[in-house]
């Protein structure tokens, strides 16, 4: 449920905002992620509606969310390079 209503909070801020308001949206729920799975110690990986097929654990998930609340950062503090990157910016 709360996957949904942040899927749906992004689609507002890229429609009804800018695009720039929607990547830093995006940012913020990578660095959420990032903190849940940190907290959980965690990453599971898999194909999405089936159970896990594993998980990753131990230094390299925290290292793999420690890039990840990085990226997610860096998505809210230069939102411009972030849409260059991910092809966003194009009309």
């Amino acid at each position: 449920m709360l996957g949904f209503a942040a899927f749906l909070v992004i689609v507002s801020l890229f429609m009804f905002v800018s695009t720039k308001a929607g990547t830093r949206g995006v940012g913020v729920c990578v660095i959420v992620g990032a903190l849940i799975q940190q907290i959980s110690g965690r990453i599971e990986y898999g194909w999405e509606d089936r159970p896990p097929s594993g998980y990753i654990t131990g230094w390299a998930a925290a290292v793999l969310n420690l890039v990840f609340g990085i990226l997610g950062l860096a998505m809210v503090i230069w939102p411009d390079i972030a849409m260059g990157i991910l092809g966003w910016d194009k009309k």
